[in-house]
């Protein structure tokens, strides 16, 4: 396994071996279960080509087993659509469904193909074809009985009919999916209850879904989404000024604010610790960048920020596993709640220039990789500007802390625009 640890380095091309033999050698689907996690991670920090490169060693160990098969198919068509290849990831989906068809000796592959393909054509456009594949991966699923899958199955089919504009239908696949057990999984009632808000705002029932909108923002605060909270939040803000509620809408656009602020100052603080951490390790002083890696990770977890938290998780490998651990140890490592004390400083202020003191994040850049995005603080600048003006609505004086904040916004924009 010496050889896959030297392969882990943060977006840089791997040094794999020539050839490697069969699945049926002793540690073979080990192996493989280690190479799937190599290449989940590299997918998540946008490194195609490595993730391209990690997924064709895993090809050379599937030998004739049907299940490594599987387990490979749904990883390649993964990275298909990932490069704009999704025409051919459908077919590659559609082609294996076809072959399934008639045999009752894997129901829960043909639930979870259907699932995929139902997925990939939702973000393709293409809605009534993807609520075809929803209602029968739901049905297959209730004869599982998976009670989870069967309840994301029919929220699935809630929001494409709500895209479809036949809201009473998506509204009626909630109430189904709540009977079904939704409330037994926190993360899928958070989408259900935003998913019924959202349709029946679109009825105009805005009392109903205010409801709705409440019991979500609380649940995602449950569940320490803060982005998602904080977006809701604002929804909430001015559907309370649109009945001329100025001062709860002030309040709730106050507390949107503040879930923003503290979500800025996550991200900040999590590329802040992630380049300590790598001047550390550059340096040899192991253990300071080690407790570096570990705040960026959690900090990162608890900013949604996948890219980030993959990188931590790789090098906290390389770094602390022991000799009979593997990668697959590492992929869930980390506690977004360890982070809940610092992150919530970020209500005082802003949290601007990420990666500072001129650390370079384009050496982790290769040909093949997805460009890393930049973050809009406009959607931030805006609720600032939101907040002073229903402020003043309501009678009340906006205050210097906002003010402040829109100077600072206004000027990183300034520069974000001439960079």
């Amino acid at each position: 396994m010496e050889w896959l640890r030297k392969t882990v380095a943060v977006g840089q091309r791997a040094p794999f071996p020539v050839s490697n033999g069969p699945s049926g050698e002793p540690g073979g689907e080990t192996l493989f279960a280690v190479l799937l996690a190599h290449f989940d991670l590299h997918q998540s920090q946008g490194h195609r080509s490595c993730a391209r490169e990690v997924l064709e060693l895993a090809q050379r160990l599937i030998g004739d087993d049907p299940d490594l098969h599987y387990r490979w198919l749904r990883k390649w068509a993964r990275w298909l659509e990932s490069v704009g290849r999704r025409e051919e990831a459908l077919e590659l989906l559609q082609t294996h469904l076809r072959r399934l068809r008639g045999k009752l000796n894997n129901p829960t592959r043909n639930a979870e193909v259907r699932m995929e393909l139902g997925i990939m054509l939702d973000r393709a456009g293409r809605k009534e074809e993807a609520l075809k594949y929803f209602k029968d991966a739901a049905q297959r699923y209730r004869k599982l009985k998976h009670t989870y899958n069967l309840v994301a199955a029919l929220f699935n089919s809630a929001s494409v009919l709500h895209d479809l504009e036949q809201f009473s239908e998506a509204l009626r696949v909630c109430r189904k999916a709540i009977q079904e057990g939704a409330p037994g999984y926190r993360d899928l009632s958070s989408h259900i209850s935003l998913q019924m808000a959202n349709s029946l705002e679109s009825q105009k029932h805005t009392l109903e879904a205010c409801n709705y909108y409440r019991q979500s923002e609380e649940s995602y605060g449950q569940l320490g989404n803060r982005r998602q909270q904080s977006d809701i939040l604002y929804r909430l803000g001015w559907l309370a000024v649109r009945a001329k509620k100025m001062p709860e809408g002030a309040r709730f656009l106050r507390s949107a604010l503040e879930l923003k602020r503290e979500t800025d100052y996550a991200i900040g603080l999590a590329w802040y610790h992630w380049s300590r951490a790598e001047a550390y390790r550059a340096g040899g002083a192991v253990k300071k960048a080690v407790s570096h890696y570990r705040s960026a990770l959690n900090l990162s977890l608890s900013a949604n920020l996948d890219a980030v938290a993959a990188r931590c998780r790789v090098v906290l490998y390389q770094l602390c596993a022991k000799s009979d651990q593997t990668l697959p140890t590492y992929v869930r490592y980390g506690n977004a709640s360890a982070a809940d004390t610092i992150v919530k400083q970020g209500r005082a202020g802003l949290y601007l220039d990420h990666g500072s003191d001129g650390y370079s994040l384009d050496v982790f850049r290769e040909p093949g990789d997805s460009p890393k995005p930049n973050l809009d603080r406009r959607v931030l600048a805006r609720l600032v500007q939101d907040l002073e003006k229903v402020t003043r609505a309501s009678g009340a004086v906006p205050g210097l802390s906002l003010e402040r904040q829109r100077v600072a916004l206004t000027r990183w924009i300034e520069r974000q625009n001439r960079s």
